[in-house]
């Protein structure tokens, strides 16, 4: 899968390829182990067809292949954690706490 992670200063921008284009991204910033999702967005093109679901989950899986906690401050992305609880995980103790997860 080609998975684009590009960094412009402190915010790093998450957009893989699917079914063989750039469909939507996801900025986040990223410290030592921990990611803080700040937006997700999907091309108005694409909305509804079930994109920001997969494209959240590939990013859920990658940041799990790095190691990494998530910090999800986007609401989209919270609730694609929700909707996804074997994720959960990967979102630390007091964080589920404060974003209901």
């Amino acid at each position: 899968m080609d998975i684009a992670v590009q960094q412009d200063s402190p915010l790093m921008r998450f957009a893989p390829l699917m079914d063989g284009c750039r469909r939507g991204f996801i900025d986040y910033y990223a410290f030592n182990h921990v990611v803080i999702i700040v937006h997700t967005e999907i091309d108005p093109r694409w909305e509804g067809k079930g994109y920001g679901s997969r494209l959240a989950r590939l990013a859920l899986d990658y940041f799990r292949s790095e190691n990494r906690h998530v910090v999800p401050v986007c609401g989209f992305f919270a609730h694609q954690v929700r909707r996804y609880p074997e994720y959960a995980d990967l979102v630390t103790l007091e964080c589920r706490r404060i974003f209901d997860l």
